[in-house]
């Protein structure tokens, strides 16, 4: 990923800002805050493709090919790992734990 800035809000929600011109999937940057979150390596994480449809997501957000289509404005919230992971085309990728999250609408 070209730009990336990964940080953790005090209400325990991991944020990272990537690049737009990135040369890798916006797939790779979820993967990367999502391990980053919940301090494991990407590689015991399930796949990404049992949460979304991960060509859908890199065609709406863009990927490496200059020609994909991409969203001008807009989000997409998932669950994915026992966090929810919300993406936005401004550039920020959102992680927080699922059960935070059930306890908070309690």
């Amino acid at each position: 990923m070209t730009t990336q800035t990964t940080n953790q809000d005090a209400n325990g929600r991991t944020r990272l800002w990537y690049d737009c011109e990135r040369k890798e999937a916006v797939s790779e940057a979820i993967l990367a805050a999502t391990s980053d979150h919940k301090d494991c390596a990407v590689t015991v994480l399930p796949p990404l493709s049992k949460a979304v449809d991960v060509d859908a997501l890199n065609s709406l957000f863009g990927t490496d090919r200059p020609a994909a289509p991409s969203l001008s404005s807009g989000t997409i919230e998932f669950e994915y790992a026992d966090v929810v992971v919300t993406v936005s085309t401004v550039g920020t990728i959102e992680v927080e734990n699922l059960d935070r999250l059930e306890s908070s609408a309690n």
